[in-house]
């Protein structure tokens, strides 16, 4: 049993609960439960990953539970960037429980035993295996941000064209401000995912030769990069409603990427 990864979790939950109470009735003091919560969660997690790090001899991202546990870190990072840039709480209600949620299924999922873990990493091409994966992870935390933001801002709109103002319609950010995310964080996980990509390129022709195999995962990482780039050309006249709704398509490509593609097998089959 992690025990650390595990009193993160407890961590986690507590910081999920206060969040949620902090966002439907203002309370400050909910609202530093929360935070504090939040900060001790992620410095188990932390010290788990490290842990693992230094147990296991390897980066520990390779198979499914190891990036579900980066994935959920790197979400906190993002909020805390997030919050730190734009002072925004509703983020929280949105992040912190699938933060719990992540940690919760990394507990569950069975620790992978694939022989290919120690071969992936080895090489002349060796050390960009944990840059790759990292960039990608990083890109998929961006790119929730994205979808967040999106969903924030459709919310919104569609009350202001009712003109059915509910309580939760007072404490989302304003327009501009969500729009101004989802653009920011847009910007900073095409360019992750880009790099990400880069370096899968490097790697992939280190091991076996060949930059492109027609992976299912190869694919859809492509295609979700198409469709942030236009959202990113095209944002001065996508601004607005038609940002938001590629935002939400583009984080629903992202989840078949990371996720759907597993079950389609192929050469990424072990990340």
């Amino acid at each position: 049993m992690n025990y650390l990864l595990l009193a993160a979790l407890a961590a986690y939950v507590n910081a999920a609960v206060h969040a949620i109470l902090a966002f439907a009735y203002k309370r400050r003091s909910v609202e530093r439960v929360a935070m504090v919560s939040l900060g001790v969660g992620f410095a188990l997690h932390t010290a788990a990953f490290l842990r693992d790090w230094i147990q296991d001899g390897r980066y520990p991202l390779f198979g499914l539970r190891e990036t579900l546990s980066f994935l959920a870190w790197t979400l906190v990072v993002a909020y805390g960037l997030a919050h730190f840039r734009y002072q925004i709480k509703a983020l929280g209600t949105f992040l912190m429980p699938l933060v719990a949620f992540l940690v919760t299924a990394t507990l569950l999922v069975r620790t992978s035993s694939d022989a290919r873990a120690g071969t992936v990493a080895e090489g002349a091409a060796g050390w960009v295996f944990p840059i790759h994966t990292t960039l990608l992870i990083f890109s998929y935390a961006a790119f929730f941000v994205v979808f967040a933001a999106s969903a924030m801002y459709l919310w919104q709109e569609r009350e202001l064209k009712l003109k059915t103002f509910s309580a939760l319609f007072h404490r989302l950010p304003s327009l501009t401000t969500v729009d101004d995310i989802g653009s920011t964080a847009a910007g900073i996980g095409f360019t992750l995912l880009s790099l990400g990509i880069v370096t899968g390129a490097i790697l992939s022709s280190q091991q076996t030769g060949r930059i492109w195999h027609n992976d299912p995962k190869e694919v859809f990482a492509l295609i979700t990069w198409l469709l942030y780039l236009t959202m990113i050309h095209y944002r001065i006249q996508w601004r607005g409603r038609k940002s938001a709704l590629v935002g939400v398509a583009g984080f629903g490509l992202v989840i078949f990427t990371f996720l759907g593609t597993r079950l389609m097998g192929g050469y990424h089959v072990f990340g």
